[in-house]
């Protein structure tokens, strides 16, 4: 007889199968008469189209007739969470890796930027990481956003107060250093092409195997169009620190939402992009050409409050935006979980083409469409499931429709069950450590200094 699992996220048996039972399967296509996965040594194994199918011995978890079962979430562009980011150094990292994968991600870039000389000092340790396990999410790569950015293009287009921030030509010497401090894991670069010799730089990027992204820019349709021809490949998140789309000057964004080799970077929390407007995006680029992000920030997975970067007062919202006294944006503290809610249910997209872009569309772009991004035997077992969860809502003033309180119940890295949401009443042990490890590492941002 299957053996039912504890829900524990620990302690799998070496070499045991484990069996994922759920009511929905999307491979992210939807999968009718596909009852559920066997991973075994880190790769889907089998589909199973009956219960009575799963094998003798199996861990089994059997999440409910609610439950949708999809590829793991991969994100390109996160810097951080729970007050850490990257660069503190490779248990901060960890840390943030363990913890993204509570909301369904699997596989994600460290999105780091900052003058090239500080870059390469920290970068090589974070490299060893890569690949690597950690307990939860894989770190895939790098984005490097910054420094090559036009970093008060968002004050050209109403933004309160400027970033202060030094701005770096671009120069491919300084991509070379760091790619090499990097270990050659850059995977994905933005950059503004209004800055002197941006062209140029572009192309460098592109013969070198990284894929170029415009944004942070004041970029006109024309210089747009001649990035796009140089090798720009990506949008970073997409409509912000961009001109915002007028009919009579489009700017970027009418550029990226009407050229077909762009993929657009969508963040779905519905602080960043209306859901009105998530559903132009969806409309205009289709599923294959979108790649949901989180953007999160390192006050990512903090309750709703204030809190100090350094002398500088946020705020997270209960739309989990990370809000300036300006009244800026500064990041997102909402988990892709609740984004894919928000994109489901506001934003009017169906479930299998919401993670289609947010699983199968960055695999591609990352070149490892051949073992991620699909529920298909052979492929890396990375798996996310969701389900209705009492209590969750969007915030935000967003309506709450059917669909609103779907987060996710477990996540699967390389065949091993990272986490599982507690079921039933009462906090579960591993609830409880988590509560502590919040409360500890938010402790330090509540007063001014905080860093």
């Amino acid at each position: 007889m299957p053996a039912s699992s504890s829900g524990q996220a620990a302690g799998h048996a070496a070499g045991r199968s484990i069996v994922l039972l759920a009511g929905t399967v999307l491979a992210p296509e939807p999968s009718p008469g596909v009852a559920g996965i066997v991973a075994e040594g880190g790769v889907i194994t089998r589909l199973l189209s009956d219960r009575s199918e799963v094998p003798d011995g199996a861990e089994v978890h059997d999440l409910g007739s609610d439950a949708v079962l999809v590829p793991g979430m991969i994100d390109v562009h996160t810097h951080g969470g729970w007050g850490l980011r990257y660069p503190d150094g490779p248990d901060a990292a960890r840390t943030i890796l363990r913890r993204r994968a509570e909301s369904g991600c699997t596989g994600l870039l460290m999105t780091v930027g900052g003058p090239p000389e500080e870059m390469v000092t920290w970068l090589p340790a974070l490299a060893d990481l890569v690949g690597q396990p950690t307990g939860g999410a894989i770190a895939l790569g790098f984005h490097i956003e910054g420094p090559w950015l036009n970093w008060d293009a968002w004050v050209s287009w109403g933004a309160r107060d400027s970033s202060g921030r030094e701005l770096f030509p671009p120069d491919p010497d300084d991509f070379f250093r760091i790619q090499e401090a990097a270990r050659g894991h850059i995977k994905l670069v933005s950059c503004a092409p209004e800055f002197p010799h941006a062209l140029p730089f572009i192309e460098t990027l592109s013969k070198a195997g990284v894929v170029p992204s415009i944004g942070h820019t004041t970029a006109s349709p024309e210089l747009a169009r001649d990035a796009i021809q140089a090798g720009v490949r990506h949008a970073t998140h997409t409509f912000n620190g961009m001109q915002p789309l007028h009919h009579r000057d489009p700017g970027t964004v009418g550029v990226v939402l009407t050229d077909p080799r762009v993929v657009a970077e969508l963040i779905p929390d519905g602080s960043h992009v209306h859901p009105i407007t998530q559903q132009l995006l969806y409309r205009a680029k289709g599923p294959d050409r979108v790649a949901l992000v989180t953007d999160g920030t390192r006050f990512g997975g903090f309750p709703q409050g204030t809190y100090y970067d350094g002398e500088r007062k946020l705020e997270i919202r209960d739309d989990l935006g990370c809000w300036t006294e300006k009244g800026n944006l500064a990041g997102s503290g909402s988990p892709i979980d609740r984004d894919l809610a928000v994109l489901t249910t506001e934003g009017g997209v169906p479930w299998e083409h919401a993670a289609r872009m947010g699983t199968t569309v960055p695999a591609i772009e990352l070149g490892l469409a051949t073992h991620k991004g699909r529920l298909i035997p052979g492929y890396d077992a990375d798996i996310a499931v969701f389900a209705p969860v009492s209590g969750t809502k969007l915030g935000g003033g967003l309506r709450t429709l059917p669909g609103s309180d779907r987060r996710c119940i477990l996540t699967m890295v390389a065949g091993q069950v990272v986490y599982r949401r507690a079921q039933g009443q009462g906090q579960s042990q591993e609830d409880e450590a988590r509560a502590r490890e919040d409360e500890a590492l938010s402790r330090r941002f509540r007063q001014p200094g905080g860093k």
